[in-house]
C-alpha cells in the first residue's frame, strides 16, 4: 500500500509540473490529455501479480458532437485513447474510440476498441488482441490556466484477467 501511495503522489506531482509547463503556453488547446494512476484488477489470478498496477495513458480529442447540444451547459465529443498497464506476466494496451459527455466540471466517458494483451498460461506467455471497453466518470478543474482532472473508470477486456478499475489524475493540453 505504501508503494501505491508513493506512485499516486509521484503521478500527481508530475501532472502538476506538466501544468506549470502548460501555463507558459498561450496557444489554443490541442485536445491532448495525459493521465497516470493505478489499475486495480478484479481477477484473482491477476491480483496475484499485485493488487495495484501502475497505469498511464494518452487521449486525443478528435472532434465535437451535436448530441445533447439543446441542453444548456452540456457538450459532447469523441476521442481516441491509448492506455498501458502491466504487472509481472500480465499486460494490456487498450486502444479505444470514446464518447465523452460533459456538463460543467463533471464528465462521463464510454468507449470500445482493441486491447493488445499478454498473459501467463502455465509456463507459456500468450500475446493476443481482444475486444476492450471502458466506462467511467471524471471531474475537471482549473489550476491557474491548466485543466487538471481526476478520473475513475472500469476497463474491461475479452481477456477477463485484464479487466479492472482505473484511478487516474491528469492534465489537458
Amino acid at each position: 500500500m505504501k508503494n501505491a501511495a508513493l506512485i499516486t503522489a509521484l503521478a500527481l506531482a508530475g501532472t502538476m509540473s506538466l501544468g506549470t509547463f502548460a501555463q507558459a503556453q498561450e496557444t489554443k488547446p490541442m485536445g491532448l490529455s495525459v493521465r497516470a494512476g493505478l489499475f486495480l484488477p478484479t481477477n484473482r489470478q491477476a491480483k496475484d501479480q499485485g493488487e495495484n498496477w501502475l497505469s498511464f495513458g494518452l487521449e486525443y480529442k478528435i472532434g465535437d458532437l451535436k448530441f445533447g447540444m439543446s441542453n444548456p451547459g452540456y457538450s459532447s465529443s469523441y476521442s481516441i485513447s491509448i492506455d498501458y498497464y502491466n504487472k509481472g506476466d500480465f499486460r494490456n494496451v487498450p486502444v479505444m474510440l470514446n464518447f465523452i459527455g460533459r456538463t460543467e466540471g463533471l464528465y462521463y466517458v464510454a468507449g470500445a476498441g482493441v486491447g493488445f494483451s499478454r498473459v501467463r498460461a502455465g509456463t507459456d506467455t500468450i500475446n493476443g488482441t481482444d475486444f476492450t471497453y471502458q466506462f467511467g466518470v471524471g471531474y475537471e478543474m482549473m489550476r491557474g490556466k491548466t485543466p487538471l482532472f481526476f478520473e475513475a473508470k472500469y476497463i474491461g477486456s475479452g481477456e477477463t484477467r485484464l479487466s479492472g478499475w482505473g484511478l487516474f489524475v491528469g492534465t489537458r493540453f
